[in-house]
Parts: C-alpha cells; structure tokens; sequence
C-alpha cells in the first residue's frame, strides 16, 4: 500500500481528536426563558441542572408533547399563557405515573392547572413585603424552613404568596400580603404516585439571583428528584429565539491516545506489507445462476455471453437467436 495512505489514515485520527465539536446554541429575550442569558433569564439555573440531570426544552402544548407519557420532572417556572382542560389532563398522566411537577408563579397564571387538578391550593396575585429584607421591601429574606430544602439564606423577589397550604419554607409573621402574619412561599404537596412543588417567587432563580440563591438552587435541584427535567417554554407569550449558532468546544490529544493512534496505524501498515491479512479466511459468496429464456430478436446472443463470463455470473443454456 501507498505509504501516503497510512499518513493519511493517521493525519486523519489525530485531526479527528483534537479537531472543536460543533455545538448547535439559542438565544431568547423572554422574561425567565432558559434561553435567556440576561439578568432575567433562567440560562444560570438550567445550566446547573445540566450539570446533574438531562435538560430538555418543552415548546408545545402538553396535549402535543404528550408529557403523560414522559418520566422525570416538569419545571413550569413564571407561566404567562393559561393551561387548557387537555394539558392538565396530561400533566395528570405525568403524576399519576410518579412524576414531579415544580410551579414557580407569582402572577397566579398557574391556578388555572392547579383548579384542573382538583388542588386548593392557589397563588396569590399581590406581592409579598416583609420587614426582613435584603436590598430594600422588594427583597424579603426567608428566615424560617422545614422539612428537606435546606439552606443558609434566601432572598426573594417581589414575592407571591401559596394560599390555602402550609409548606416547608415561610415567611417571618411579620410579613404582609392583605394582613400581618406569617405566609407559605414554598410548598410540597402529594399527588397520585407523585408530587407537586409549588414556590411563589420564580424571580429567585433567575440570573440576577442565582449566585446570592445558587446554594438553595442546588438544593432544590435535589428536592425535585431524579431523571430529565423538561423545562416548560410552551407557556411563555413572548418566547422568540431570535438568535441561533454554533458554539465550538476544543479538545486536546493527550500524549496516550496520540501514542496509540500512532501504533496502531503502524500494526496495521506491518500486517498489509508482510502479506499478513492474507492469512485471514476470507467470506467467499455463492455466485448467482441465472436463467435466460425467450430473448427479443435484437439482443446479440454471443456478447451477451461474453459479458455475464467477464461479471462472474453462471446463467442456463441462451436460446439461439431466430432468423
């Protein structure tokens, strides 16, 4: 073999070693869209979730996407479309099968699912002020928590509050909505063979948030559970991936693998050369008989003989040609 061949073959594995990876990407400007790299985008927070779990964006309808049929967690984080009588169908499926469905609202939107689901509980449309706050009165800070979400400090966003349940993380009683008192902003309520959590401020993900909130979002993504996180974009008025692209991702040929490719491109060229591959049984196909009977008047009998013997193929007794 040509020795330009085996400098080919091994140009060829080292190039596709170190050579970037095309990586497809998206851009969106909608409010709290993991699309959205802004200040209000939820591009932080998904990235951490794809650092534990498998990331997957719904665009459809749920009726379309049939989520009943799917496993693992439903993030519907800030809804500004309603929900239909068939995706909450769907989404009963989802629970029913053991999902989890995490509703992070604050406008009330996603009472529309919660009344299809046959739930009480309801978020409310005022927002929530405390005296404990961060920045200012828009910036409440949580003081008390129960149950598994544990944390050191979390720091709202101009709040709602979950009505009709009491959850594991509430506000001080201090805290006013319509009233003084003490108010539930994250809530975990049982469901068929799974389980709704519900959290009155999706503001406290997003990207201005995440690095005073990262250690509460990291353990949530924990509270939520296992397997695929489908990410609800289907329910966003505004959604418009104005920007498409490719990122590229560099890799380095370690010392090792260039080594190997190395010798076994060499192996390979001493066993073609020494007549080694040779040696190795070879599969042998069955040639193929074919018959040939009746041929039109102005088929050439003798060249056709001479072109099925050239091809290999056996063929039956050709009829004489007719004068």
């Amino acid at each position: 073999m040509n020795p330009i061949v085996y400098a080919f073959i091994l140009v060829f594995g080292v190039a596709f070693l170190i050579l970037p990876v095309a990586v497809p990407v998206f851009k969106s400007s909608a409010d709290m869209s993991i699309f959205n790299t802004n200040w209000n985008g939820l591009s932080g927070f998904a990235k951490l979730v794809s650092e534990k779990r498998e990331v997957v964006p719904i665009f459809y309808p749920y009726n379309n996407a049939k989520i009943g049929e799917l496993k693992g967690v439903l993030l519907i984080i800030s809804p500004g479309i309603e929900f239909s009588l068939l995706e909450a169908e769907e989404v009963k499926k989802f629970l029913e099968n053991g999902g989890t469905v995490f509703i992070a609202d604050d406008s009330g939107t996603s009472n529309t699912l919660l009344e299809k689901l046959g739930i009480k509980a309801r978020f409310s449309k005022e927002r929530l002020k405390d005296i404990f706050y961060s920045r200012n009165e828009k910036f409440p800070v949580v003081l008390k928590t129960e149950g598994e979400l544990k944390f050191r400090n979390l720091t709202l966003n101009a709040p709602s509050a979950i009505l009709g349940v009491k959850g594991e993380i509430l506000t001080s009683k201090a805290s006013i909505l319509k009233d003084m008192g003490e108010y539930t902003v994250f809530a975990e309520i049982k469901y068929g063979n799974g389980k709704i959590i519900l959290f009155s401020d999706p503001s406290a993900l997003m990207n201005e948030m995440l690095n005073e909130n990262r250690e509460f979002a990291i353990n949530l993504i924990e509270v939520l559970g296992d397997g695929t996180f489908y990410f609800d974009e289907a329910h966003r008025p505004d959604l418009n991936l104005y920007h498409t692209g490719t990122i590229y991702i560099h890799r380095e040929l370690e010392k090792s693998s260039a080594f190997a490719l190395i010798l076994i491109t060499a192996i390979f060229a001493i066993a073609v050369e020494s007549g080694l591959m040779n040696k190795f049984p070879r599969i042998k196909f069955g040639k193929k008989r074919i018959e040939i009977n009746d041929l039109p008047e102005w088929v050439d009998r003798e060249k056709l003989k001479e072109m099925l013997e050239r091809m290999g193929v056996e063929y039956g007794e050709i009829d004489k040609r007719s004068r």
